[in-house]
């Protein structure tokens, strides 16, 4: 039996059949204010306040920017009380260049890491010489991630364009979770849709509206797409 660790929002991990496969890579995409960042923060607290050792390996946002956008939702205020504790936030040296060898010397400096989330993927095709190139850092990032730890969660955009199942990221990872706008009631709304999940009975293209509110972060009503 697979065992599961959950993500934070109880209801995806109830149609996760208990939240992502252990030893998984996830990919979380999405547009820009889609709601990566504050799903990964809530990812990593849901295992501090179990104990789990987290990291938040970030390659944009400063540790200050982080914990900031954590003061404005309830739900997370918690992880200014977990962070130098079970949450460790490590930020990219700015001009250095960002190579799979750069991810594992990052995350080797924390041994026996739970739960990881990387911010974002898109950094690493920056510095790849070509699509090829690319391919092989994330396969050669995931296949460090999946022997060293429990489950990580890999940011990258997207911006909708395409069709996220036939991304480079997407066929590197074991699972995908998609966040985007839609226009419900003719108001614009986030939705969250799993599209991959290995090891994992699931409804696909089920796509199921995400609440950001100050209080918290949850999943409310279901539309197939």
């Amino acid at each position: 039996m697979t065992t599961r660790v959950g993500t934070g929002i109880s209801k995806l991990d109830d149609a996760l059949r208990g939240g992502f496969p252990s030893d998984s890579v996830v990919l979380l995409s999405g547009s820009a204010g889609a709601g990566k960042t504050l799903i990964a923060l809530n990812y990593l607290l849901a295992g501090a306040e179990k104990g789990e050792r987290c990291v938040y390996l970030s390659l944009g946002e400063s540790r200050e920017e982080l914990l900031r956008a954590c003061e404005g939702i309830d739900q997370l205020k918690k992880v200014a009380k977990h962070e130098g504790k079970n949450i460790i936030f490590l930020s990219a040296v700015m001009g250095e260049k960002i190579t799979p060898a750069y991810f594992t010397r990052m995350v080797s400096t924390y041994r026996n890491i739970d739960r990881l989330v990387i911010d974002n993927l898109n950094r690493l095709l920056i510095f790849a010489d070509g699509e090829n190139d690319y391919r092989k850092h994330l396969y050669d990032l995931s296949k460090h991630l999946r022997g060293k730890v429990k489950s990580s969660l890999l940011l990258s955009e997207a911006d909708g364009s395409s069709n996220d199942d036939e991304t480079v990221e997407a066929f590197e990872s074991d699972g995908i979770v998609h966040l985007s706008f839609v226009e419900l009631e003719e108001k614009p709304r986030r939705t969250l849709t799993v599209t991959k999940m290995r090891y994992t009975d699931f409804e696909p293209r089920v796509s199921h509206e995400l609440s950001i509110t100050s209080k918290r972060i949850d999943l409310t009503g279901t539309t197939h797409v």
